[in-house]
């Protein structure tokens, strides 16, 4: 039997030295969900190793504001980690996280919201959304169209944008799929698809606007896409011993 949660819905935003961009983030999430039009909630920042002034500019914020939660670790999780441990301690019926570079503004985040009334999880999806700012390098739009091959060959995952840094779940629907989740980088977006996939979870692709910026990206092309790709060959074997499970019971 499950139990009523506290909240309406918890977002949760990972921070790795992000005292630059976490204050504005912080100011649209607030003023955008600050009329409770979606219900009670909670935003939980997780600050992922910062060694800046991230804790600082989350602090000062919080101060002024109930609904924001801070949780710190000294030593780097690694974006899923991070995102993993926010949901652990989230108290909401709806669980939705978000980069801190606020790419992915808060009325698009009410979009993922909205989804989640009638699907289990529900990813945004930047490449049917509106873009505003610069384009992305030739490196990236590569990598982003080789990940997208990979994942449909390889995982079959058939979702146009696995990547994007905003996606929303069910309490119940984590709950189901948290603990066969063993990435904690960049692979984690494609373990948590992949083993919603193999629990049959309903899902929903959410066109979201993505304001672009070129400066701050923590991801390493270069150290960061053979890791993701090696991380396929666990997901896919996880993935498989979860439907031979589910098919045996």
């Amino acid at each position: 039997m499950t139990t009523k949660r506290e909240l309406q819905f918890s977002i949760v935003i990972p921070a790795y030295n992000e005292e630059s961009r976490i204050g504005p983030t912080l100011d649209g999430y607030i003023n955008y969900f600050s009329d409770n039009k979606f219900g009670s909630h909670e935003i939980i920042v997780v600050l992922n190793g910062c060694v800046d002034g991230t804790r600082n500019v989350v602090l000062n914020t919080a101060n002024e504001n109930p609904h924001i939660k801070m949780i710190e670790f000294n030593d780097p999780l690694g974006k899923g980690g991070a995102i993993a441990e926010g949901f652990a301690a989230a108290r909401g019926e709806y669980l939705i996280f978000v980069d801190a570079d606020n790419m992915v503004e808060a009325d698009e985040a009410g979009k993922i919201l909205l989804a989640l009334e009638s699907k289990e999880i529900a990813i945004g999806d930047r490449f049917r959304g509106e873009q505003i700012g610069g384009s992305r390098s030739l490196v990236r739009w590569s990598i982003s169209f080789l990940n997208r091959i990979w994942a449909l060959v390889f995982l079959n995952i058939p979702y146009k944008d696995t990547q994007c840094g905003a996606k929303g779940f069910r309490a119940s629907a984590w709950a189901k799929i948290s603990t066969h989740i063993k990435e904690r980088q960049w692979a984690f977006d494609l373990d948590v698809i992949a083993q919603a996939r193999a629990h049959n979870l309903s899902i929903q692709e959410v066109p979201v606007r993505w304001n672009h910026a070129k400066e701050g990206s923590k991801v390493r092309p270069f150290i960061d896409v053979p890791k993701t790709f090696i991380a396929t060959f666990g997901i896919r074997k996880r993935a498989s011993k979860t439907r031979s499970s589910s098919a045996s019971n």
